[in-house]
Formats: structure tokens, sequence, C-alpha cells
């Protein structure tokens, strides 16, 4: 009767390994919003934040990337008088880059694409503008080059979740 009783335990361990096992190899990321500097953004579970200086909030997860960036309307005269599209023309002026840009249909912003290699990897962007109250919003997502078309689509469904307050 012990050697049964052993053998049954031990077949039911074996069977709850597998299934944490499997529930971690299958496991599937539910919503999850942040909040951080007057930003808010629904992403996954599968996202952290990570502190990266040059940028005012950062979230990773393995294969993607988001960083936002604020900058104030009190940098400079004027600032605040800026539509989007001028906010927008000057993220590419000053960062070199020959994107086309886009809106979307009920979406107050405006987004970009390109392509950039960083420590030998291409990476692929999507790369959003944004007016709030009280400043500007360079928000970008990243990932690699490879994965852009399976990505983009969810970049600006991401993209479409951001609010700004206070």
């Amino acid at each position: 009767m012990k050697k049964k009783f052993a053998a049954i335990a031990a077949l039911l361990a074996s069977l709850t390994a597998c299934i944490c096992v499997l529930t971690a190899c299958f496991s599937i990321d539910t919503e999850k919003t942040f909040e951080k500097s007057g930003m808010r953004i629904t992403l996954t579970t599968a996202f952290q934040e990570k502190d990266v200086l040059s940028q005012t909030v950062c979230y990773e997860s393995r294969s993607e990337i988001v960083t936002a960036l604020k900058e104030s309307f009190s940098l400079m005269p004027g600032f605040g008088r800026y539509t989007i599209e001028d906010y927008t023309n000057l993220i590419l002026k000053n960062n070199k880059l020959f994107s086309t840009t886009y809106t979307r249909d009920g979406k107050d912003y405006m987004f970009f694409t390109y392509e950039k290699t960083v420590d030998d990897k291409q990476i692929y962007y999507v790369a959003t503008t944004h007016k709030s109250s009280d400043a500007f919003w360079l928000i970008q997502f990243a990932c690699n080059a490879s994965e852009k078309t399976e990505r983009v689509t969810k970049f600006l469904a991401y993209a479409d979740t951001i609010t700004f307050f206070g």
C-alpha cells in the first residue's frame, strides 16, 4: 500500500511539474497600464520599467522597447505655440531622418517609421509625436527589424492607448 501511494504521489508531483513548466512556456501576457511623468500607456505584463538617462521613461520586454521623451514648452520661447506637425518636422530635421509622416484616423498624434543600426543590430522604430497641455512627447516603439511586419500594428495599438494627465 505504501509503495502504491508513493508511486501515485510521485506521478502527481511529475504531472504538477509538467503543468507548471507548460504554463510558464505558454503564459499569455495581459494588459498593464503604466503611468509616469504625466503620461499613461497600456502595454502588457511582459514590460518592465527601466531607467534610461536620456529618456523620461522607458519600458522594456524581451523583444520590444518603448521610450518616451517629454519636452516641456519652457525649453524655448514660443515652443507651446508649435503644432504637432511643426514638432514632428523638427524631430525629423534634427535627427536627419527622411521619413514620411502619417496620422491615424480619430487620433491626435502623428507617427513615422525608420530603421537604424544599434550595436550591429538593425532596429525598426515606430516613432509617435504628441502634444499635451505642457509639453511635446516623442514616444518610440522598437524591435529587431526582422520582426517589424508583425510588430507595427501592435506598436500603433499601444500608441492609441496613450493619454496625458497632470
